[in-house]
């Protein structure tokens, strides 16, 4: 004959063993305050010990926390957002609850699909990477959410939610401002999606840069290499020095080099180069590719621990007013692509 199965240990059982009771359980599982560490430590032994895992389910349609947050970004195969997310997973984890990811492919129309079934699922908090800085409908949805929301790398300023983003503008300025120092004829801007947040505030920092050293800002839109090889072989074949491109992130950087292979350009002697992110390899090019570099990690960090304190309805740490995001520095490394020789960091 069969042998039954135990029976499936209870939230009780667990404050039993625990020796407190279930409301402090409860408090433990849901991450609250006000349980002192010598509590806590026993009821975490007490749920290993008799391998308790909560029914979130059934929990959240009691009112409690699902133990689970969600994660909308532009795309998961994205290095970038791949990072953030694995920053965001490691706090989640630390806190007890589980993280969820989902792509939107830059498409707000899926962008709100996708929020509408985390909100199902009774997400207790979601960070977002929206995929306009502008969608009414979506900042609409938002403003009248009751759970917490942090955006990522792109600003929510209309719809009151505080964001974490790098200093986009400033990092940008600090690439160009090294270009010029090193005195050439001319430094172009080869971007790619001018339409998103952070690539508005790279072009803003090139030409700030520009105009400061009285020069003339080159613009260039390039959605592919062929497009990157038209601009460069206009501006090549007009100036005998060196001339220098700012890729504003790493695709157009990529577009930049292969126009530079096709056109049998060397880097740094012909055409300078320096890119907006960094990239797996980019010290590993001939040359190595001077970066402005993000702190990727410390951007999902910040962003997943903002959410827990609001979630908690914590103040400290948290900025008075939404309209002002936190900026985090980026780093300036300069390799050999920029006609350097020497390897140094610094940050803006």
């Amino acid at each position: 004959m069969k042998k039954a199965p135990p029976p499936t240990p209870k939230l009780s059982d667990v404050a039993r063993l625990a020796g407190v009771g279930n409301a402090t359980v409860s408090r433990v599982l849901n991450g609250r305050m006000h349980v002192s560490e010598e509590t806590n430590r026993r009821v975490k032994q007490a749920i290993h010990d008799l391998s308790y895992s909560p029914n979130r389910i059934a929990r959240s349609l009691k009112g409690a926390t699902s133990g689970m947050i969600g994660m909308i970004v532009p795309s998961i195969s994205d290095m970038f957002f791949s990072q953030c997310a694995e920053a965001v997973e490691s706090v989640a984890r630390e806190n007890g609850s589980l993280l969820i990811v989902m792509a939107s492919h830059d498409d707000p129309s899926i962008e709100f699909e996708n929020l509408q079934l985390l909100l199902i699922h009774r997400i207790d908090g979601l960070i977002l990477a929206s995929a306009q800085t502008r969608n009414t409908k979506l900042h609409e949805k938002l403003s009248g959410l009751t759970v917490p929301v942090v955006g990522l790398d792109r600003p929510l300023r209309e719809a009151n939610i505080p964001s974490v983003i790098s200093e986009n503008r400033k990092g940008a300025k600090a690439a160009t401002e090294h270009l010029l120092l090193h005195g050439y004829g001319k430094v172009l801007c080869i971007h790619i999606k001018p339409e998103l947040y952070p690539i508005q505030e790279r072009l803003h920092g090139y030409v700030e840069a520009m105009h400061e050293a009285g020069l003339e800002p080159l613009l260039y839109k390039a959605e592919n290499a062929a497009d990157a090889e038209a601009c460069i072989k206009k501006h090549i074949d007009s100036e005998k020095g060196t001339i220098a491109v700012f890729a504003a992130n790493n695709l157009a950087a990529r577009f930049t080099w292969e126009a530079l292979r096709m056109l049998h350009l060397a880097i740094p002697s012909q055409v300078a180069m320096l890119c907006f992110d960094d990239f797996d390899l980019a010290d590993s090019l001939t040359p190595p590719m001077s970066v402005v570099q993000q702190t990727i990690d410390d951007l999902g960090r910040t962003a997943a621990e903002l959410l827990f304190r609001r979630m908690r309805g914590q103040t400290e740490g948290v900025p008075q007013s939404n309209n002002d995001p936190l900026r985090l520095p980026t780093q300036l490394v300069i390799r050999e692509s920029c006609g350097c020789h020497l390897t140094m960091d610094t940050t803006h």
